[in-house]
C-alpha cells in the first residue's frame, strides 16, 4: 500500500509500508528536494533523500489522527479497528491540520486553491449550525462519512467553511473533495460530570485573549446546546473568490509532541512527552524571533496554572512554519479550567498538569521554589517569571469578568457561576506565584 502526500498540487513525498513495519514510512519526492524553497513536513523529519522507517514516520503522521474517545466514535462510525492507524490515515487524510493532503497513489489532491480550473469544492450545510447544535452526533457522523478529514485531539468535532461576509451563525458550508476548511466545531458535552464545559473554554480562551496572549478566535452559541467556533489559525482567508465564497490557503504548522517525535500517546510529560523545557529548546533553535516567542510561551504556561488548566499538554501547544524555515509560536487553542471540577461540581478531574512546573505536577502542589526551577527551563531570570505572572494577575480578573458578560449577552445564564468558580483557584494560586 502507498499514499502520497501533498501540499495543495505539489507532491511532498510518498507514505509506504514495508515488511514487519506496523505504519507507514516515508520518503521524500527528489522533486520536491530540488525546489529552490522546501520545508521538511516536521522538525521530526528534516529533509533528506533517505527513507524514514515506520516508526519514526509515526509520530508525525499518527498525529494527525484523532485520539481518545473521539478516536472511538469516528473509528466506529467507518468501520475501521481503532488501533488501525494506517486505515484511518487511509480514510481521512484528505484535509489535515496544517497545510497537508494524504491520498491514495491513484487519487488526485484537492482543487488548487489558486487556479481557475480547480473551483473549491463546497455544498451548503442543511439546517445550519443548528442543526449540529441540536443533534450533534448524528449530524457529525454524517459530515464525517461526506468530509472524511482529520482532526487530531480526544474531542469530537468537524471542521466546516464559513463565509466571512456573513454572520456567525449563518453562512455555513461543508468543505467536499478535500476542500480546506475555516473554522472547528465543537459541541458541548451535555454531561453532568463537567457542567458547562463548552461555556468553560469559551471564557478561558476569551480571557487568555484579553490577556494578550495570542490566542484562536474563539465564539460561541445556543446556550440550550452549545457549540464553541473556533477559527482555524491554520487556514488564511484571501482576497479572491471562487463562486461567491474567498478561497483559502492552508498554512504550515504541526503539534509539539510531532515537532520531537513523540507519538500521541505520550502526549503527558509523566508519560515521558515533553515539558517546558523540550518545547523552550525548539523555540530557541527554530524560532524567527526566539526571546518573543519564549516570552509568549511562558505566558501560555503561567495562564495555564492560574486558570488552573491542568489539561494543557504537548499537543495542545504548536507551531507555526515560515517559509524562510523558522517557526513561530502557533495561536493558543483548548485551554479549560479543569481544576473547577470536583465532587461538589461535577466529576473530579486530575490535579496533575500535563507539563511539570519544577518539582511537582499536581497543581495543588506547586509552590514558589517551583517556579524558580519554572524559569531555569525557559532560560530565564526568576524577574522576569514575576514580571510576566504579575501582568497576567492584574490583567486576569477583569478579562474573566469581561468574558462572563460577554457569554451572558448570548444568554449562557452561567457564566457568573463559572467565572466565581475559576476565580476561587485563581486567587489561591494568585498567591503563590506571587510569593516567588
Amino acid at each position: 500500500m502507498k499514499m502520497n502526500v501533498f501540499r495543495e498540487n505539489l507532491k511532498l513525498g510518498t507514505l509506504d509500508i514495508q515488511a514487519n513495519e506496523p505504519f507507514f514510512g516515508f520518503t521524500y519526492d527528489n522533486e520536491y528536494l530540488a525546489q529552490p524553497t522546501v520545508l521538511p513536513l516536521s522538525l521530526s523529519l528534516p529533509l533528506t533523500e533517505s527513507r524514514y522507517s515506520g516508526i519514526q514516520a509515526a509520530p508525525y503522521f499518527e498525529g494527525l489522527l484523532p485520539e481518545g474517545d473521539a478516536r472511538n466514535i469516528i473509528s466506529r462510525r467507518l468501520g475501521i479497528p481503532r488501533n488501525n492507524s494506517v486505515k484511518l490515515l487511509q480514510a481521512l487524510g484528505r484535509d489535515c491540520a496544517g497545510d497537508i493532503s494524504i491520498i491514495d497513489e491513484n487519487e488526485y489532491p484537492a482543487p488548487n486553491s489558486e487556479s481557475d480550473d480547480n473551483i473549491q469544492m463546497y455544498s451548503e450545510l442543511d439546517g445550519g449550525l443548528l442543526s449540529i447544535a441540536t443533534r450533534p452526533h448524528e449530524e457529525i457522523s454524517r459530515l464525517q462519512e461526506e468530509t472524511r478529514l482529520s482532526l487530531a485531539g480526544a474531542q469530537e468535532k468537524i471542521a466546516l467553511y464559513h463565509n466571512e461576509d456573513k454572520p456567525i451563525h449563518e453562512g455555513w458550508y461543508v468543505p467536499l473533495s478535500g476542500s480546506p476548511s475555516t473554522h472547528i466545531i465543537k459541541p458541548g458535552i451535555l454531561d453532568s460530570r463537567y457542567p458547562h464545559l463548552a461555556l468553560n473554554e469559551f471564557l478561558c480562551l476569551r480571557t487568555a485573549a484579553k490577556c494578550e496572549i495570542n490566542t484562536a478566535n474563539v465564539d460561541i452559541l445556543f446556550p440550550e446546546n452549545p457549540l464553541v467556533i473556533v477559527r482555524r489559525y491554520d487556514r488564511l482567508y484571501s482576497d479572491e473568490k471562487t463562486g461567491g465564497l474567498r478561497k483559502v490557503t492552508r498554512l504550515h504548522q504541526e503539534d509539539s509532541c510531532q515537532a520531537c517525535g513523540i507519538n500521541s500517546n505520550m502526549k503527558y510529560e509523566h508519560d515521558g512527552g515533553p515539558g517546558f523545557s523540550k518545547v523552550h529548546n525548539i523555540l530557541a533553535t527554530h524560532a524567527k524571533r526566539p526571546d518573543i516567542e519564549i516570552e509568549m510561551f511562558a505566558k501560555w504556561g503561567l495562564f495555564n496554572y492560574l486558570i488552573g488548566n491542568c489539561d494543557a499538554h504537548a499537543k495542545n501547544i504548536s507551531i507555526l512554519h515560515n517559509m524562510d524555515g523558522r517557526v513561530s509560536l502557533a495561536p493558543t487553542y483548548d485551554i479549560i479550567s479543569t481544576a473547577v471540577y470536583s465532587k461538589t461540581f461535577g466529576s473530579k478531574l486530575s490535579r496533575s498538569m500535563g507539563m511539570k512546573y519544577g518539582q511537582h505536577e499536581n497543581i495543588d502542589r506547586i509552590n514558589a521554589e517551583d517556579f524558580i526551577l519554572f524559569a531555569r527551563d525557559f532560560k530565564i531570570r526568576v524577574e522576569e517569571v514575576k514580571g510576566i505572572g504579575e501582568e497576567i494577575i492584574l490583567n486576569l480578573p477583569i478579562a474573566l469578568a469581561a468574558a462572563g458578560q460577554e457569554a451572558e449577552s448570548k444568554g449562557f445564564t452561567a457564566s457568573e457561576e463559572m467565572v466565581r468558580r475559576i476565580m476561587v483557584g485563581y486567587k489561591q494560586r494568585a498567591a503563590v506565584l506571587q510569593s516567588v
